[in-house]
């Protein structure tokens, strides 16, 4: 920024009430006639001198026409923004000075510290007590600023007919009066006149240099508060490097990344963040000194929240909706940088997909297959785990789509006891852990098998014991082998 910028930053507030910024800063006089090249009455705020208002700047108004306009100019290294106008009317200097707003209250606007105060505008008359000679000191800030006797690059001048003693439409229309607008109104301005502190200097009204004084006590529509601001401390600014609208599904990060700076060195400057409208959480803090603080900061989205490390950072967050990261810059001073957000979703991991149904297969003899194929949502790699009876069959990575088959080997399937339930499983298993499974159950049927003698035989021998497994006496060797050569 240079001298003579327009900085629109800040709005004026009465009694808790935004005020529009006047277009016609000018006397708002009703029973006098409108000034020369006027079209109509000054529309300047007017201060309730009963109800006494608190008088506040506050942040900017996201309407320009509640911004309050500045301009910038640097005096012996200083930076000053000082109002293009009148914004208040109707108001003592007294008034001002209990506010603080005279010789300096301290405001915090916009993340920013200002120290608001008014201009200096001279003791006296320069020369012989005449008005429009300018102030004395010539030090005066009116005389040096506004009618720009230190030659300040970016400012006007005013040209004569700027300081003549015609107040007309030439006034009203100069280049200088659209950059200052000083025609037919007065600005209060700090010291004693005449060190008499009964008389208050105003600057303006009838020339770009006139100086009269005022009443401390005494108010009108023709005199009001041009007010000024001393930036005390410069806010720091922020880059986020973050990019917007990402996804995250299970274990993919968010990063915060990004750099701060602020030209105060010297500063202590902080970089802070929050997920919606949670927590307030640093990333960064450190000593500037004309380097960029870089900053970067790692939260990986698991189990539907976002965490730093083992830190929870979030709550639940929602899917498919907007969430909100939010990275701002403060130093220790007061001063705050404009946040800067990213928006980003989330998809809340979900297990592989395996085809089919449970089913239960009845009671069969023969050894079941069954087809099937597992799809995974993410995207994710997976491992197929198949299970007899919690024995695993065999388990491989697998193919998202791959028709794959579950069976049984021989040698499990004939140790299967019949008669009773027996599960057959497959399991998917994601690279996040989150498993999913499809059961076949079923019933082995006992085999039975049946003996049947080709020539069948007549015998009168009387049976004489059982089989032993049947509580009979035992047979001996030769009982044996005489029972098998009849067989």
């Amino acid at each position: 920024m240079a001298n003579g910028d327009l900085i629109k930053f800040g709005t004026l507030y009465l009694g808790g009430v935004k005020q529009a910024r006047p277009t016609r800063p000018w006397t708002g006089v009703t029973n006098v006639p409108i000034p020369p090249g006027a079209s109509d009455y000054g529309d300047i705020p007017s201060y309730n001198n009963t109800s006494k208002p608190v008088i506040e700047i506050r942040d900017t108004d996201t309407n320009d026409a509640y911004k309050i306009q500045w301009r910038e100019v640097t005096v012996d290294g200083k930076k000053l923004l000082i109002c293009d106008r009148v914004i208040l009317i109707n108001i003592t200097w007294n008034d001002l000075n209990t506010y603080g707003l005279i010789f300096g209250k301290t405001f915090t606007i916009d993340g920013r510290q200002c120290k608001l105060r008014v201009l200096t505008g001279g003791e006296t008359y320069r020369s012989n007590g005449d008005p429009f000679s300018g102030g004395t000191p010539t030090s005066n800030e009116w005389d040096r600023i506004i009618t720009n006797e230190s030659n300040f690059s970016g400012l006007p001048k005013p040209s004569t007919s700027d300081l003549d003693t015609n107040k007309d439409e030439n006034d009203m229309n100069s280049v200088h009066n659209k950059f200052w607008n000083w025609y037919y109104i007065y600005s209060f301005c700090q010291e004693a006149f005449d060190k008499d502190n009964n008389k208050r200097p105003v600057r303006g009204y009838h020339s770009a240099r006139y100086l009269d004084w005022s009443s401390p006590s005494g108010y009108g529509v023709s005199t009001g508060w041009r007010p000024v601001l001393e930036i005390l401390n410069s806010i720091p600014t922020l880059t986020l490097s973050t990019q917007n609208n990402i996804t995250l599904s299970e274990g993919n990060i968010l990063p915060i990344t990004g750099s701060a700076s602020d030209t105060d060195n010297g500063d202590v400057v902080t970089v802070k963040y929050k997920i919606n409208s949670g927590t307030i959480r640093n990333i960064t803090s450190g000593v500037v000194n004309g380097t960029p603080l870089s900053f970067a900061k790692n939260l990986t989205f698991s189990g539907k929240r976002l965490r730093d490390g083992s830190t929870e950072v979030t709550v639940d967050l929602a899917e498919n909706v907007d969430h909100t990261l939010t990275v701002w810059a403060e130093d220790d001073k007061g001063g705050k940088s404009a946040e800067v957000t990213r928006k980003f979703r989330v998809i809340h991991n979900r297990p592989p997909v395996i085809s089919g149904t449970n089913e239960d297969l009845g009671t069969i003899q023969a050894i079941p297959s069954k087809t099937y194929t597992v799809t995974e949502p993410e995207g994710d790699a997976f491992t197929v785990t198949e299970k007899i009876d919690g024995k695993v069959i065999r388990s491989f990575a697998g193919v998202a789509g791959q028709e794959n088959t579950i069976t049984i080997p021989h040698d499990m399937w004939i140790r299967l006891q019949p008669g009773v339930q027996h599960t057959l499983a497959v399991e998917a298993t994601d690279s996040k852990g989150m498993t999913s499974s499809r059961t076949y159950t079923f019933v082995r049927q006992e085999t039975k098998l049946e003996f049947k003698l080709k020539n069948p035989f007549v015998t009168d021998i009387a049976a004489k014991s059982c089989h032993p497994r049947c509580g009979g006496p035992k047979r001996s060797d030769n009982e044996n082998r005489s029972m098998q050569q009849r067989l």
